[in-house]
């Protein structure tokens, strides 16, 4: 009878265990960033921020195994749980600032100093702790949008024959992985070139979010494998379920935006300019729960913060309307869309 009892213990609980231990430990090792530098430069949240955070996500396109990825996109996300919403921010990765002295391209940061500086950089730009750190390679997209049976977005125009290598349809559809990977590569037959770019991927990331949450639980082990072949993060798979599980059932509210900003030259070189006070209100707004978007009136602590949104590391020039003004007649500038 003894060895019977033994028995069911091992089937029905160790079993079970060291098969979901070992599940999370092998993607633990897909996704493990092993970088002490970039883990140093990261921060807590801020002591009142009610458990919300924000992460860095870096976008890259990796075309093949001999390739380094190219960090084509720059994603600043606060994630908060007590009110079941995330707001996923892009930063051109032509933005003028200053890298060690010297003016550069924020995704130089990336080139120079890997994820560590392109951590201390988007803090600096944005004016906020950055507690967590994701690297995702969009090629890797493809199985996972199949595996959820493709994603429904509006595509906000037609293009054909660019650089993503395929043509699509203005409006509401479903992609299957394919499509989709051509549509987040899209920049030179689309009006905004990178800030079309930059919008497509907040549409599918905010998609594939959004088709997650619809799936029941007993899928998400199979998803999170899937995701994690494309991933790398100093996030665990724990803290991932944990997160998922905060938002799972709830009305989730996923709010995208681009840092406000335009094209210019200087020097012969093109870069992004910050539009300074635009900036700052929508990192106020962002900070204080309310959505990047919003027009609701900002609570005290973040309209009388400085450093939200202060763009101190930012070089481009500080009178910048005539120059947004001229972008606007290029389709160059990007905002909220």
């Amino acid at each position: 009878m003894l060895l019977v009892v033994l028995a069911l213990v091992l089937v029905l609980v160790v079993f079970p265990v060291i098969a979901i231990w070992w599940y999370a430990h092998m993607i633990d090792e897909n996704i493990a960033m092993r970088n002490a530098e970039a883990e140093a430069a990261l921060s807590g949240p801020e002591p009142n921020s009610d458990g919300a955070f924000y992460a860095l996500l870096m976008g890259s396109d990796r075309r093949s195994n001999k390739e380094n990825g190219r960090s084509d996109s720059i994603m600043l996300v606060r994630v908060d749980p007590k009110r079941a919403q995330a707001d996923i921010i892009s930063i051109p990765r032509d933005m003028m600032v200053n890298i060690s002295g010297g003016v550069s391209k924020i995704n130089a940061a990336y080139s120079y100093d890997g994820a560590a500086g392109a951590i201390r950089a988007v803090s600096k730009f944005a004016g906020v702790p950055i507690t967590h750190y994701m690297e995702v390679d969009f090629s890797q997209m493809v199985a996972l949008v199949d595996e959820l049976g493709g994603i429904t977005v509006n595509v906000p125009e037609s293009f054909s024959g660019g650089n993503g290598g395929g043509s699509l349809k203005a409006g509401t559809q479903t992609l299957n992985g394919e499509q989709t990977l051509v549509f987040t590569r899209e920049r030179y037959k689309v009006q905004g070139g990178d800030f079309s770019r930059a919008q497509a991927q907040r549409i599918v990331l905010t998609a594939i979010i959004n088709k997650i949450l619809d799936q029941p639980v007993t899928k998400w082990p199979d998803l999170v494998r899937q995701f994690s072949k494309g991933l790398s993060t100093d996030m665990s798979v724990t803290d991932f379920l944990s997160i998922g599980q905060k938002f799972y059932g709830k009305s989730v509210t996923l709010n995208t935006a681009g840092c406000p900003s335009y094209a210019f030259e200087q020097d012969g070189v093109s870069y992004v300019g910050v539009e300074y006070e635009e900036w700052q209100d929508m990192m106020r707004r962002t900070d204080a729960g309310l959505g990047p978007k919003s027009t609701i009136d900002i609570p005290e602590p973040q309209a009388s913060n400085k450093k939200l949104g202060a763009a101190s590391n930012a070089e481009s020039p500080k009178d910048y309307k005539e120059l947004v003004n001229k972008s606007l007649n290029s389709n160059s500038v990007i905002g909220n869309e």
